[in-house]
């Protein structure tokens, strides 16, 4: 049963945090979810290792840890911080079809820790915890693409994968994402060719439930078939840009929004 990419984004959509902006609910910060097929062994420990390298991002706020040297060692032993494991069926409500529906029938499963066992093992990678507030990230995202320019909006009919894509990306940083209406984005006076003051732009978005503006322009490169994007925020009292070339816009939005929570997180400097 292959993992589709609607059952992705559904996955990251349910672990955004909702709220007013504060100090995440720890629960949320060690807790991982994946899709698997079936629960036998031989998809369970792949997907418990998977969901270790994204407590390790969601706790510390640092996207860089994904990719850390001491993962490959902490994942040969994934069960080790493990304080319990639940299933739900994706296909509840459709009938068992020989394989389709008993080996290879797909369960989102969500894996929680024992925060203190996940500490240790951030320690371990020179990291440590971001249990501090978690500011909601305003996008206001110029879109570049072949015969089609737009400011992506919560409401247009252009950009929906995209905006189901960033909640994705949200997730994995343990964020929330907000993108705003048209009439917002009208009254900023914003264009797909207009690079925003970040200070200006402070005036359209709610600072009392602790929200900030990432702004970012996203370009399809004719040359690699793929998306450039470039990413803004502001943090410690400057500005800061960063980016990626070469990628879908998953991988894009994932950079805008991990190097967001670096940032905040007092990870340094996204490259």
């Amino acid at each position: 049963m292959p993992i589709t990419r609607r059952m992705c984004l559904a996955l990251g959509s349910a672990m955004v945090l909702a709220g007013p902006a504060n100090a995440a609910p720890v629960a949320a910060l060690y807790q991982a979810r994946t899709i698997v097929t079936g629960r036998r062994a031989e998809t369970r420990i792949p997907g418990m290792a998977r969901c270790l390298a994204q407590v390790l991002v969601r706790a510390s706020g640092d996207p860089r840890l994904a990719e850390h040297p001491a993962l490959a060692e902490l994942t040969r032993t994934p069960e080790a911080a493990v304080t319990n494991i639940s299933y739900r069926d994706l296909y509840a409500f459709r009938p068992i079809r020989d394989e389709q529906g008993t080996r290879d029938r797909p369960y989102e499963m969500t894996v929680e820790y024992r925060p203190a066992r996940i500490d240790a093992m951030l320690a371990q990678m020179g990291s440590r915890p971001w249990l501090g507030d978690r500011p909601r990230l305003v996008v206001f995202l110029a879109v570049h693409h072949i015969g089609s320019t737009f400011m992506l909006s919560s409401m247009a009919d252009q950009g929906d994968l995209m905006r189901q894509s960033f909640q994705d990306a949200a997730s994995a940083a343990a964020l929330e994402v907000v993108i705003p209406s048209p009439a917002t984005i009208a009254s900023a006076g914003l264009t797909v060719d207009g690079t925003p003051d970040l200070s200006a732009l402070l005036a359209f978005v709610d600072r009392k439930v602790g929200q900030l503006p990432l702004a970012g322009k996203l370009d399809w490169s004719k040359e690699l078939l793929a998306w450039k994007a470039q990413w803004r925020l502001t943090a410690e009292g400057r500005e800061h840009r960063w980016g990626t070339a070469g990628v879908n816009f998953d991988a894009a939005f994932r950079n805008g929004v991990g190097g967001a929570a670096q940032l905040l997180s007092g990870n340094g400097a996204p490259a």
